[in-house]
């Protein structure tokens, strides 16, 4: 697929995305609006009554959720506007463990995102990034066991910027393992690392149990 075909689908994605926001924001004004009256009338007045508040709240929470999926669309049409672009480690990952939760979930395990102590900016791909963490998470998440969990966690290996993707250890590697080898579940995605300037290492061997991207 050619940047313009990212472009435009980006484009058309974070247009979408924004106008079922605006949909949310309006059922979400109207659920409180029929809670307000409601709490406002005698029960007497209001067969139900109860019941009826029940179910506006429980409107407007899954119209946040709602929001909360959007937005998360919304940021990942966005990082397909530009083929180069600075972005923030921890937010990235952040936002991948957001967009990979549903499969986590499916598979039995846990997934979440742990922030580096500081801004971890580098110049990317956005959008081939993205791809490839959620191939290394795709790959981690088949190798867990169920009821395991999994971390996404920017770090800084020999003081270069680098995505922890595995088992949550005690402080992530600040050197690359002497036992590391290319992760062969990855090998379809071998040829695009030069252009996103990185290198993967599977470091199980090592017994750290788990895959390390390692910016050059």
């Amino acid at each position: 697929m050619s940047q313009k075909e990212i472009a435009f689908m980006g484009r058309i994605i974070a247009s979408l995305s924004h106008e079922i926001k605006n949909v949310l924001a309006t059922i979400k004004e109207s659920a409180g609006l029929m809670e307000d009256i409601l709490n406002l009338r005698p029960e007497t007045d209001a067969p139900h009554q109860a019941r009826l508040v029940k179910a506006a709240g429980n409107i407007r929470k899954q119209v946040d959720r709602g929001v909360d999926v959007v937005m998360g669309l919304n940021c990942f049409a966005h990082s397909m506007d530009e083929p180069m672009a600075q972005i923030d480690l921890n937010e990235l990952t952040a936002q991948m463990a957001f967009l990979m939760q549903r499969f986590a979930h499916k598979s039995a395990i846990g997934l979440s995102a742990a922030p580096y102590s500081e801004p971890l900016n580098i110049v990317t791909d956005p959008f081939r990034l993205e791809m490839l963490l959620a191939a290394a998470l795709d790959v981690c998440l088949t190798r867990a066991d169920k009821g395991s969990r999994l971390v996404i966690q920017p770090c800084r290996v020999e003081g270069r910027p680098a995505v922890w993707i595995g088992a949550a250890p005690d402080e992530p590697p600040d050197t690359l393992p002497p036992t590391v080898a290319f992760p062969e579940d990855l090998f379809a995605l071998k040829g695009g690392l030069e252009h996103l300037q990185v290198n993967i290492y599977d470091c199980g061997s090592a017994g750290l149990h788990g895959v390390l991207i390692l910016f050059k």
